[in-house]
């Protein structure tokens, strides 16, 4: 069939939900010209979400990553992160509901470069934090701040000094504010924030303020723990610290032990006692080892921390514990939790869907799901945003220390594949430059997804001596261009979208003994650009009927913004074969007051007969929100409908959902018919998820 196509416009020309037709096609199946209609919700959808204990919005969440707490003695939680997308750096925990937090579209939402220290008083919290016009790490923490406790969201009463190096650690008595900075001094203000005078420490760090007003200083560089009375003189008592021990933070119980946040490979909390004589580890308190101890490294559970990063204990005894992935690093995970005396849990909340897209077990009829970082089940019978528990962390930093997730958080947008009988994680990094691969070991190494391969712009790699590391020998140098979207075959076929240079297709070859997939340059094929786009972002290959859809721009119809897909989607026929176009789409776009506002489709996923467009920006003339996905026949491109995070129907989830990474929608049908759809939300660090029955 020759495909012929013909331009049907609204009246809103060369912007909004312009659409091409196809004559032959419309001809065939009686088709009038199709604009979507974007006032049409779907019927029988519904909306949830997964990674995150709260919705988002003005509902507030989890922050991302969260590097220091402090608990105040009526078990109140505070919060801080150097960096958090929606500026909610700090919240206020308590019984396991959030009370308090800055955002963004409040007048109080803290500078993104901010420290990763906080202290709070009665009445106030102290926290370190960067400047409105620092920008991609240029400041860091530098300024020392103090909001009301009865509203840290507002800044208007807001209290700021700079110091102008980089602050370590904060603790306030009933009159005095003490900061450490890395030039190896302690500085004390009043609670007004005026100084008072400094005094040396050596490399300090976090700090604690016992009962008699004294200072406990964590030493950096000696992984001690320093004694000092309010004026800055040393006293006798000293904590050296086992070797493996990571000094995350620390904090005084009532009773007046020192609490250590241990983030080294024993990943517990440390306990002393008897610190006004000779202070000698009392206890611990956490599983030897964390989430990595016992015969399954990675099943998450009480008392398995992933690595503790703050601690503390309120009046009652209750101690409390955050969890990262790797002490004072980012990396997509939260975790706070509060125990009780006896060592149960009271609760826990916690982020661990950041900058990622979760995707089905396929086998499990989606009641698996996992992450980058972490494998989910899904129980659907449950309660809005209560459907998902997060069973596993699949990453190890003590055993794969190369593991491309240590390097950056801005990994993911996962596509599960069983092949050969075993699962394979596949995602691309945020801007889509590289393809990563793991395999798992279950016998061997639990819960832990293994590096064993990555495609590149620049290069392959293989592990063929099956250790997890990538080292010089086992990489083979190509080149292929500039590249947003990747895109897994269930047969483990990567294709590869170049912006300007065409398609490359890696064939899997050989499977080494362990699992590890191999590819090469020498089976790779690659196809110039098809026509009619002049820049390509999206790919998604359906094996089963040789059908290939594309996403890009052509020369009259671009993509606003560098991040987004472009707003062309094209379906090929009989791509190995006798390739041809068979229709041609352009998606409803609309041009911002700038190009990052602006509202157009991120990516898009295809399953059973549908295909999903998700949205990014907010489409003011239509009142929907990012984060809404239109569905389309992937037959003949008709218009069904759309679903939005909020609005009337669905407004018991006031939020939407932020895309930032290249792959950022999976879709599962489920046996009942029932289609599953999860969608990246960095903003309020969670996964989207919808559920339609057609």
């Amino acid at each position: 069939m020759i495909d012929t196509t013909s331009h049907c416009d609204t009246a809103r020309r060369g912007s909004f939900a312009r659409v091409l037709c196809s004559v032959t096609a419309i001809a065939m199946l009686g088709l009038s010209c199709i604009t979507p209609l974007l006032a049409d919700e779907l019927q029988n959808y519904s909306v949830s979400w997964i990674g995150n204990s709260f919705s988002g919005g003005d509902a507030g969440w989890v922050p991302q990553d969260v590097q220091d707490i402090f608990v105040a003695p009526d078990g109140s939680v505070f919060t801080t992160v150097g960096w958090e997308e929606h500026r909610g750096n700090i919240a206020v925990f308590k019984d396991g509901q959030l009370l308090q937090q800055t955002a963004h579209w409040k007048g109080g939402g803290i500078d993104r470069l901010v420290g990763d220290t906080i202290c709070a008083t009665e009445h106030h919290i102290f926290f370190a934090t960067g400047t409105s016009e620092g920008r991609n790490g240029e400041i860091t923490g530098t300024w020392l701040a103090r909001r009301d406790r009865a509203d840290v969201a507002s800044r208007k009463p807001e209290l700021r000094i700079e110091i102008g190096l980089e602050i370590h650690g904060v603790a306030a008595s009933s009159d005095h504010v003490f900061a450490s900075t890395s030039d190896g001094r302690v500085r004390v203000f009043d609670h007004k924030l005026k100084p008072i005078g400094d005094w040396p420490a050596p490399a300090p760090g976090e700090m604690a303020i016992d009962a008699s007003g004294h200072l406990w200083i964590v030493d950096t560089e000696s992984r001690s723990i320093l004694h000092f009375d309010a004026q800055g003189n040393r006293l006798p008592q000293t904590i050296a610290l086992l070797e493996d021990v990571i000094p995350a933070d620390i904090a005084i119980a009532p009773n007046g032990e020192l609490l250590v946040a241990d983030g080294g490979q024993n990943r517990q909390v440390l306990v002393y006692h008897h610190l006004d004589s000779e202070p000698e580890l009392a206890s611990t308190f956490g599983e030897r080892g964390g989430v990595f101890a016992g015969p399954t490294p990675g099943r998450m559970d009480e008392r398995r921390f992933v690595a503790p990063i703050g601690v503390g204990a309120d009046a009652q005894g209750n101690l409390y514990v955050a969890s990262g992935p790797i002490a004072k690093a980012h990396g997509g995970t939260t975790i706070i939790e509060s125990y009780s005396p006896s060592g149960d849990l009271r609760w826990r909340v916690s982020s661990t869907e950041w900058l990622d897209t979760v995707d089905a077990v396929r086998a499990s009829d989606a009641t698996s799901l996992f992450g980058s970082r972490h494998r989910y089940s899904l129980d659907l019978s449950h309660p809005v945003g209560k459907q998902w528990t997060a069973e596993a962390f699949t990453l190890h930093p003590d055993r794969y220390p190369d593991d491309p997730r240590l390097q950056s958080p801005a990994r993911g947008g996962v596509w599960h594949r069983v092949i050969h009988g075993k699962p394979y994680l596949f995602f691309p990094d945020m801007n889509g430059g590289d393809l990563f691969v793991f395999r798992f070991d279950p016998d061997l190494e639990g819960e832990i997804a293994i590096p064993c391969a990555a495609i590149s712009t620049n290069s392959i790699w293989v592990d063929a001596n099956e250790n997890g590391r990538r080292e010089d020998d086992e990489v083979t140098h190509q080149t292929t261009g500039e590249t947003r979207g990747w895109f897994v075959g269930i047969d483990g076929t990567v294709w590869q979208a170049s912006r300007h240079d065409g398609i490359f297709e890696y064939p899997l070859g050989n499977v080494g003994g362990r699992g590890v997939l191999v590819y090469e340059t020498a089976t790779r094929r690659h196809t110039p650009m098809p026509a009619p786009l002049t820049e390509l972002r999206r790919i998604v290959y359906d094996r089963g009927t040789d059908t290939m859809f594309l996403g890009g721009s052509t020369a009259t119809d671009k993509a606003e913004h560098w991040k987004p897909m472009g707003p062309n989607l094209i379906r090929f026929d009989n791509w190995t074969r006798d390739r041809r176009t068979d229709w041609q789409l352009v998606l409803p776009h609309e041009k911002g007051r700038s190009d990052h506002e602006s509202y157009e489709p991120f990516d898009f996923a295809i399953e059973g007969d549908y295909i999903f467009v998700v949205y990014a920006g907010v489409l003011p003339s239509q009142n929907l929100p990012t984060g809404t996905v239109m569905v389309f026949d992937k037959r003949d491109r008709r218009y069904l409908g759309h679903m939005q995070p909020s609005g009337k129907r669905t407004g018991t989830v006031p939020m939407d959902a932020l895309q930032d990474m290249v792959h950022s929608i999976n879709v599962f049908r489920r046996a009942d018919g029932e289609f599953v759809v999860f969608i990246e939300d960095d903003g309020y660090s969670k996964n989207l998820m919808y559920r339609w029955k057609p």
